[in-house]
């Protein structure tokens, strides 16, 4: 048996023609490569297809509740300045019997007035305030009387005892049609002298159909769906005709990423977040079917493909023996030499029978592959500019209202030219924030702006604030990101100096080099902070904790790192009792435009 099996191997290897040896050695060293190597690649490109779609999906999802977000964030920013207005109280606390004719009318149009301009300046489309009395207020749509809503639906959990309420328009069902169009934040205002004696409702609204707008952005696949849920109530969803289809046979909770799951529709790959201010949920659910429908097309297109290419190979291995010898040779180095990472290997294609064709075809799909790892960085260095981008869009917008009201009191209570000083200063101040779109500014540029957010926050506070300057001459010209110094002076002045019991203090502002660096130091005499807090605010692997001023130390944080790298961004130094020093630490590069506006 054993002398057989050698014959033949030797028959094999002597006897046969040479065609017929090509054509083996075709088979060994040419198409089952190739068919591993598209295994490889078909395995490789499903699994890029699976990420992307999956990343494309859950930036869609982010963004979309990034959105939401804002506009539901407006209406509890709208509700918490007005809760404060005491023009409010006076209003909803009036009594015919000891409140003039006069008073009435002027808290009622300063209240108004107050309505128009928070809803120019915030964005929300409507603002009304439900009062137990009617009088003056007939032909007003800011104010109406509580009696020509009782019997609402809505009134229900106020009556239950509920003191703030989230509605969306489903909520307003029992009311007219132009009642139903709204998502809104209720809350009940009580009497400052009985707390528990509610006197009004206040209600912000914003339009359903920006929400709706929002969620219908969202292009997760072509199947997909984004909801908002209530208690698993569909508020409004991208996708209306799957979405009670699918809300029915969602987990009642989900885990954080993508989650899949079974439903009356088929395999979906679900994930939810919650909106924080009105404890909504935002979900979305992605069918599997979407994700690897290229994938499966793909994979028939490969195997076509591969068949054809090896048929027509075996042909012409066959008839030109000794031409497909010659350049199967050069083809299969050519795929060693890719297959062990030289990726810029190329084959000159000779001829235009199959075999060329087939080496022009694998030059062509080397090249195509180059290009697409190029398209693949320029895409990541563009999303690395948006997040930069989205994270400096995160400052908090209060000192802008904070500064404004200012102004609106400063004016009412005395004309003097003390509202123009404060209007150009804040003039100024957001013409800086602005920097003609630039994200790149001179440091002059960068200490004008913290000049000027000092100038009128000494203004507010009756110059409680002093500040030391100390800028080494030259370090005027070196670039930064814009808006990193004003808010840990915010912090420094807000969290350090205002928290002590006199509520004044000073504070040290230093910029110079150290070889190759440059270091701007903000130092301050306020209360300081303990260990926890500075290593929750400061540290590498500080997380989103609820801690006083942490939210803006950790947004600068990251946009030093994505600017400048991770060896870069803050240090803080503080003792209890002793005030606090942040260190930036950022390249010393000049500005390419020095040219700044003042």
């Amino acid at each position: 048996m054993k002398n057989k099996l050698r014959a033949c191997w030797r028959s094999l290897l002597l006897d046969v023609s040479l065609r017929g040896k090509l054509l083996c050695i075709f088979f060994l060293l040419l198409v089952l490569p190739l068919g591993a190597f598209t295994l490889y690649a078909f395995h490789r490109i499903n699994t890029v297809i699976e990420e992307q779609t999956f990343s494309a999906s859950q930036k869609a999802f982010e963004d979309t509740h990034t959105a939401l977000e804002d506009l539901f964030g407006r209406l509890a920013q709208v509700s918490d300045i007005l809760t404060m207005d005491p023009t409010l109280y006076a209003l909803a606390s009036g009594d015919a019997n000891t409140t003039s004719y006069i008073q009435r009318l002027e808290d009622r149009n300063r209240i108004s007035t107050t309505f128009f301009y928070l809803r120019s300046m915030s964005g929300v489309d409507r603002i009304r305030l439900y009062v137990n009395n009617d009088y003056l207020y007939t032909n007003s749509t800011d104010i109406v009387s509580l009696q020509s809503v009782r019997g609402s639906r809505w009134l229900e959990p106020f009556q239950n005892g509920s003191v703030a309420c989230w509605f969306g328009p489903s909520d307003f069902s029992d009311q007219p049609e132009s009642e139903q169009q709204w998502y809104s934040l209720m809350r009940l205002i009580y009497d400052p002298s009985s707390v528990q004696k509610p006197l009004a409702i206040l209600r912000i609204d914003i339009a359903a159909d920006r929400v709706d707008a929002a969620v219908s952005r969202s292009t997760i696949t072509q199947n997909g769906a984004v909801l908002l849920l209530d208690d698993g109530q569909i508020l409004t969803s991208s996708s209306p005709d799957r979405a009670e289809q699918l809300s029915g046979s969602l987990p009642a909770a989900f885990s954080d990423g993508w989650t899949e799951v079974n439903t009356s529709l088929g395999r979906f790959h679900v994930q939810s977040m919650i909106l924080e201010d009105c404890g909504w949920t935002l979900a979305a659910a992605l069918p599997r079917d979407d994700i690897f429908r290229t994938s499966r097309e793909l994979r028939l297109e490969m195997l076509v493909v591969v068949l054809l290419l090896t048929a027509a190979a075996y042909f012409l291995a066959y008839r030109l023996s000794h031409s497909i010898a010659r350049r199967l040779y050069r083809l299969n180095d050519t795929m060693h030499a890719v297959e062990h990472g030289d990726v810029s290997a190329r084959v000159e294609p000779q001829g235009r029978d199959e075999i060329g064709q087939l080496m022009r075809s694998f030059s062509n799909m080397m090249t195509r592959i180059d290009t697409l790892m190029d398209e693949k960085l320029e895409q990541g260095q563009q999303i690395k500019a948006l997040e930069l981008k989205a994270l400096q869009a995160q400052i908090n917008p209060h000192f802008l209202y904070n500064s404004l009201d200012l102004i609106n009191c400063t004016a009412i209570a005395s004309n003097v030219p003390q509202i123009s000083r404060m209007v150009n200063a804040l003039a100024r101040f957001y013409r800086l924030s602005l920097s003609r779109g630039r994200e790149v500014i001179p440091l002059s540029d960068e200490l004008k702006h913290a000049q000027l957010y000092v100038e009128i926050q000494n203004m507010r506070f009756e110059n409680r604030v002093q500040v030391k300057w100390e800028i080494e001459r030259g370090v005027e010209q070196c670039s930064i990101i814009k808006i990193v110094l004003q808010p840990i002076i915010e912090n420094a002045v807000i969290h350090g100096i205002f928290e002590r019991e006199d509520k004044t203090g000073c504070l040290r502002i230093a910029a110079h080099r150290q070889q190759d660096d440059l270091i701007i130091t903000v130092e301050d005499n306020g209360v300081g902070m303990d260990e926890a807090t500075r290593v929750a605010n400061f540290s590498a692997d500080a997380s989103s904790a609820n801690t006083k001023g942490g939210y803006g130390v950790r947004n600068i944080n990251a946009r030093l790192h994505l600017a400048y790298g991770p060896e870069y961004g803050l240090f803080c130094e503080s003792e209890i009792g002793h005030g606090t020093c942040v260190t930036i630490r950022i390249p010393a590069q000049t500005c390419p435009s020095p040219d700044s506006e003042h």
